[in-house]
Parts: C-alpha cells; sequence; structure tokens
C-alpha cells in the first residue's frame, strides 16, 4: 500500500461539475422549504444567537501576531404542528450572516429541516423519526466526520435496539462552511476564494445501537461510505473511501465512565489505496459534591502505525491541539483535563455558574520515517514528540442567555533528537475571548 500524502495536489481553480444525481439534494431542500412555508403549524416559534469570537497568536517564527475576529448572527424558526393522533411534524429554518476579519460577509442557510416522528411504527414501544433537509449530522466516532449535508436520516427505536442510516450530499454547502477534506484537490478548493461550494461528495451511513446491553453498557457498531463524483481533470486523483467501526461506552462504579471505540479506514484512490485505524479510550469521573469535578483522561492513535497500516485517512478535516492544531494524520497524544465550579456554593446562580479547566496534553508521531505536514517540521529527526500543550480556560453564563469564555494556552514544540521539529518552530502562545447572547 501506498500512502495517500503521495497523490499529487492540484493548483489553481478547478471547473464544479454539476451531475444529474446532484440535483436530488437540492429537490430535498425545496420540499423542505415548501413544508416550512405552508405546513399549518400549531406552534410556531422565533429565536436568535450572536456569537463572537476574538483570538490571537503569538510565537517567534510568525512573521507577525495573528489576529482575527468574527461575528455571527443568526435566526431560528420553528414550526410544529400534529398529523393523526400522536405522529408530530416539525419544521426548522436557520439563516445566518457571520462576518469576519478577511470576509466581510457569508450569508448562509445553516439548517433547513423537517422531522416527522410517529410512534408505534413496529411495536407498541417503537418509534420512527425521519429528518429530510439541511442538517449537521457526525459520524458516531466524533474524530471521523461532523459537517452539514443535504439528505435524509432515518432512525427506529425499539425493544431495546435502535436503528439509523441515512444519505447525504455536500456538493450544495458553501466552501468557507464546509470542512469537508479527503482529497488533496478538496484542500486546493479550500484554499480557493473562487471556488463557491464544498466538494462533490455523496455519503452514506448505517448504525445499529444497543444501549445497556448488559452492566449498563452500550455498544454501537457503524459503517460510512463516501463517493467522490467531480470529473477529474488532468492531473487530479479521486478518493472514495469506506468505514467501519464499533464502540462501548457506560459507567465503570458511581461517577466514573468510560468510552472506548475504533474505525479503519480504507481509502481507493484510482491506483493508490490506504488502510488506516483511528482508535480512543477515555475515563471521566464526576463527584458533584467537589464542587462538581469533572477530571478526564482520554488517549487518541491516528495511523500509520508501520507495517501494512497507513494514514487514517478521514472525512472532516481536523486537527489536533488547542494551541498547536496540528493534522491528526499519523498522530497519537494523551491528555488530562480537570475542571470545577469554584464557588459553587455561592449564593447567587451566576456566580455558581463560573466553570474553570485546565487540560495538559502530550503529542507524538506514529510513525517518524514521514515527518508532521507542520511548519518546522524536521526532515530528518526520527523522535517521535511532537510537543506538549497546556490549556486554561474561563466560563461564566453572566445570564440565561449570555455567557462568556476566556481560554488561554501555549505549545511547546519537541526539538533535537527525540523531538519532530526544528528550533524554526517556536513556543506559540494562544489567547481566545467568546461571547454567546440568545434572544
Amino acid at each position: 500500500m501506498r500512502h495517500l500524502t503521495h497523490i499529487p495536489t492540484v493548483a489553481g481553480r478547478r471547473a464544479v461539475s454539476f451531475r444529474p444525481r446532484t440535483v436530488v439534494p437540492l429537490l430535498v431542500a425545496v420540499f423542505t422549504a415548501t413544508v416550512v412555508a405552508t405546513a399549518p403549524a400549531q406552534e410556531a416559534t422565533w429565536s436568535g444567537t450572536l456569537d463572537g469570537t476574538g483570538s490571537g497568536r503569538f510565537a517567534d517564527h510568525l512573521e507577525e501576531d495573528d489576529l482575527s475576529s468574527s461575528l455571527t448572527a443568526a435566526l431560528t424558526g420553528r414550526g410544529f404542528a400534529e398529523i393523526g393522533t400522536d405522529s408530530t411534524i416539525e419544521m426548522v429554518v436557520r439563516p445566518s450572516y457571520t462576518w469576519t476579519d478577511d470576509r466581510p460577509y457569508l450569508l448562509d442557510l445553516e439548517r433547513m429541516y423537517t422531522d416527522v416522528q410517529v410512534p408505534q411504527i413496529v411495536g407498541p414501544a417503537s418509534v420512527l423519526r425521519l429528518r429530510a433537509g439541511r442538517f449537521r449530522l457526525a459520524a458516531p466516532d466524533p474524530g471521523l466526520f461532523n459537517d452539514t449535508l443535504d439528505g435524509v436520516n432515518a432512525s427506529v427505536s425499539a425493544a431495546g435496539v435502535r436503528v439509523r442510516a441515512g444519505a447525504g450530499y455536500s456538493g450544495l454547502i458553501l466552501n468557507p462552511v464546509s470542512n469537508i477534506r479527503v482529497s488533496p484537490a478538496d484542500v486546493a478548493d479550500g484554499a480557493d476564494d473562487d471556488e463557491l461550494f464544498g466538494p462533490q461528495r455523496i455519503m452514506a451511513f448505517g448504525e445499529l445501537s444497543v444501549p445497556e446491553v448488559a452492566l449498563r453498557q452500550t455498544v454501537r457498531l457503524y459503517g460510512i461510505g463516501q463517493w467522490d463524483l467531480r470529473d477529474a481533470e488532468e492531473g487530479e486523483t479521486t478518493i472514495d473511501s469506506y468505514y467501519g467501526g464499533a464502540a462501548v461506552d457506560g459507567p465503570i462504579i458511581p461517577g466514573l465512565f468510560h468510552s472506548v471505540g475504533a474505525t479503519i479506514s480504507y481509502a481507493d484512490a484510482e491506483d493508490t489505496d490506504s488502510l488506516g485505524i483511528l482508535s480512543r479510550a477515555q475515563l471521566r469521573y464526576f463527584r458533584s459534591d467537589w464542587n462538581s469535578s469533572r477530571l478526564a483522561l482520554r488517549g487518541v492513535v491516528a495511523s500509520g502505525l508501520g507495517g501494512d497500516t497507513d494514514q487514517f485517512a478521514g472525512i472532516s478535516e481536523q486537527t489536533v491541539g488547542t494551541v498547536a492544531e496540528l493534522p491528526r494524520e499519523n498522530i497519537a497524544y494523551g491528555e488530562l483535563s480537570y475542571g470545577l465550579r469554584p464557588l459553587a456554593g455561592a449564593p447567587t446562580r451566576t456566580l455558581r455558574d463560573i466553570q474553570t479547566s485546565l487540560t495538559g496534553r502530550m503529542m507524538f508521531r506514529m510513525d517518524t520515517d514521514r515527518p508532521v505536514d507542520a511548519l518546522g517540521a524536521s526532515q530528518t529527526s526520527s523522535g517521535a514528540l511532537l510537543g506538549t500543550e497546556a490549556v486554561a480556560q474561563v466560563g461564566w453564563r453572566a445570564t440565561s442567555d449570555l455567557g462568556v469564555s476566556v481560554d488561554g494556552g501555549a505549545f511547546f514544540p519537541a526539538d533535537g533528537s527525540s523531538g519532530s521539529f526544528t528550533d524554526q518552530r517556536a513556543t506559540e502562545y494562544l489567547l481566545r475571548l467568546q461571547v454567546s447572547a440568545s434572544f
């Protein structure tokens, strides 16, 4: 097997090609909009949110301080009605406007879907839930996929078993919004302001979940496939990929919970294929009598592991580290975090809701023959250590409609014989302020 990183990249703008099958998700969106506009809702509500973020990154290897800010305003409309005796239908539409310091405006339709719920579909305790339109979809393993699609999602719960299946299309999601980056061509499109929409990909998934099958443990099995619909031009490569995984989570003793899972990826890129694995394990401990303390220990491994295992090929582009933001592939990391409410005994709820946390993270390369794709990466060192990171956060829910959080942290890259960077990569610092208001 060869690594997908050997696939040639594509420079410049590439034409977007709409095939007949891409009309299907558009029809779904039009149908949803029609239902939202015409359905005789028994209850209709409107709400809004305003979210602002300002951050700064500081390091000697940066030519100048990296300062950024954004502001997003969104409105959400919901309509609810009963169908027949017990069935219900809910319609949701959520447009938004985003301003950033590098993009004056971005108008987006974040959500537009219809939810139908039908009880007793296959038995007295069964429930069918059907969603169609534009909505956010997450894979059972959060490291695989979490993005917006136009499509359908159906689930049936019955007799202690839940089955979920669906499909969606990504080619009508605005490019700055879509985070789907499977191939080098996807990455090139993401950096091209002339590309209006995200990658043209069809995705299908299925999941079987058995809650509390034994000792209150929940077991999940899942499979996902995604297919590249673009017409490859000269020098381009299309990539289809397939995923299968399993996860188990539940309590161990009162207050202590675990979660373990693994996903295998197979990516087919014409004459190049890749087999990878993403595995994770987590322990969480809660003590409400200790100022609502939360202690968590987490470990994640994303191949390559050497031998016949290559890099893990995810669907959504994700990074490791709050400050470092290193590419996920070929990285393992361990993380320890502790949080609490320091004023849990205060007389007012406003003070009780102040939360603090501290997280430490250590990151490694799994395959030391391949440098990490980051500034200052060593091309010759065989050291596995990428570096360590420390992040502190303070969050305050000032009122039920206003929240504020402040993050600060530092990434200390490892160099020398045991490290994966050269001294070109300096210590990096991050300071971020987030404000969220609703009305």
